[in-house]
């Protein structure tokens, strides 16, 4: 433990300073800040260092693990990124334009609680997201059989793999302690990552048999025996997850936008202090730019599966495809959804290995706890909490 409010070491300091972040260490002391520690691309937002609570969500969401994400620490909104992403983007950015749109949430002393789950703006915008999204993979799921479309139940996979991972989540919004939100985003992360490689692979294996069938079929001359595809169907959830991935892309250009200035104007603000005049801080600072080819890339899975199946759709609606024809024609676009949920899910594998291995390790740290009546920062070294703080990431 520290005396007279010092700190001898700061294991976490590295961590802030990474992201940008101004650390106090308690009331009274000096402030460690991160001025030039990590280069930062100016023409991108998050050049000018500002925390990202001062950001919108939804910019945060499109950038997240990247310049102008969410910080490591210290961010209320953390709690809307997942911590290893899936392949669906659609759910986590419209989690993050409603909770944008519901605003500050209420003074901690006027926030209700759901059993232990405080009832705040990230909570709200996840439940809701998981419902809602939970409510159109099984309309979806049960339109695919309607349709015999294998697109639209690969497509379906996803989605309500992906409103599972939030009640992770949510769960996670019940803990003060930022490691049992971690274990619990990890712990439902796995299960929604396993559960969507088992049902999609079960669906591309089908897809599979049935173009292989369907070609049989069309090549006896027996093509009319099929029972073919609905394009009226698959076209209009085709265009449903056009309009989201529409929406998503026009939150991030919108909000960006209001950043960007904020950004610059906080760039201008470090400029005068070093001693440049207005005009000479603005001359010599540019406003950062909005790249939309980075939130092209954040939605581009979805987009190509949606793609994929409006021109399905197209397709199918033409009239030209006998049964056994527009059959393989669907059951292609399913292998080319479920592949492309593979590969997403062996980068989300990634990503959930990394942040494993970044929490197991971190339980050896020391833990720092602010006494603000004492005004000094209290260190418990892990040679004399033992295994507590393992025990508290599990138990609480």
């Amino acid at each position: 433990m520290s005396e007279e409010g010092k700190v001898e070491s700061a294991p976490n300091v590295d961590q802030f300073l990474t992201a940008g972040v101004s650390v106090r260490k308690a009331p009274g002391i000096a402030e460690v800040h991160a001025d030039d520690v990590t280069p930062r691309d100016p023409a991108q937002l998050g050049a000018s260092g500002l925390a990202s609570s001062m950001r919108s969500p939804v910019t945060k969401s499109f950038r997240s693990g990247r310049q102008g994400g969410f910080d490591a620490a210290g961010d209320d909104t953390a709690g809307l990124d997942q911590v290893a992403p899936l392949t669906s983007s659609r759910p986590g950015s419209m989690v993050a334009i409603i909770s944008n749109a519901l605003g500050e949430d209420a003074d901690e002393e006027n926030l209700k609680h759901f059993f232990c789950v405080p009832i705040t703006n990230n909570v709200k915008a996840l439940f809701v997201m998981m419902c809602m999204f939970a409510a159109i993979s099984l309309g979806q799921y049960f339109a695919a059989e309607a349709a015999n479309s294998q697109s639209l139940k690969a497509d379906v996979v996803s989605m309500a793999v992906d409103a599972l991972s939030y009640l992770g989540n949510i769960l996670g919004e019940s803990s003060d302690i930022p490691a049992q939100r971690v274990v619990l985003q990890l712990f439902f992360s796995m299960v929604s990552l396993v559960l969507l490689n088992y049902f999609n692979t079960d669906i591309l294996i089908e897809s599979i048999n049935i173009m292989r069938s369907s070609n049989q079929l069309d090549g006896e001359g027996e093509g009319e025996d099929a029972q073919g595809v609905e394009g009226k169907i698959v076209i209009a959830f085709a265009g449903l997850g056009l309009a989201f991935d529409a929406v998503c892309l026009y939150a991030y250009w919108y909000y960006a936008k209001q950043d960007s200035i904020i950004e610059f104007n906080e760039m201008v603000k470090i400029a005068e202090a070093e001693g440049k005049s207005v005009e000479e801080a603005k001359a010599s600072i540019t406003k950062p730019e909005i790249n939309m080819l980075t939130a092209l890339l954040h939605v581009s899975a979805d987009l190509m599966r949606s793609t994929c199946t409006f021109i399905e759709g197209i397709f199918l609606l033409a009239g030209n495809l006998s049964n056994a024809k527009a059959e393989y024609v669907d059951a292609i676009c399913g292998i080319f959804i479920g592949a492309t949920i593979i590969a997403g899910s062996v980068y989300a594998l990634y990503e959930w290995i990394t942040s494993f291995l970044t929490w197991y390790c971190s339980l050896g740290n020391a833990i720092e706890v602010q006494c603000p009546e004492c005004e000094a920062v209290i260190e418990i070294k892990p040679d004399k909490a033992g295994h507590g703080k393992a025990a508290d990431a599990f138990l609480g």
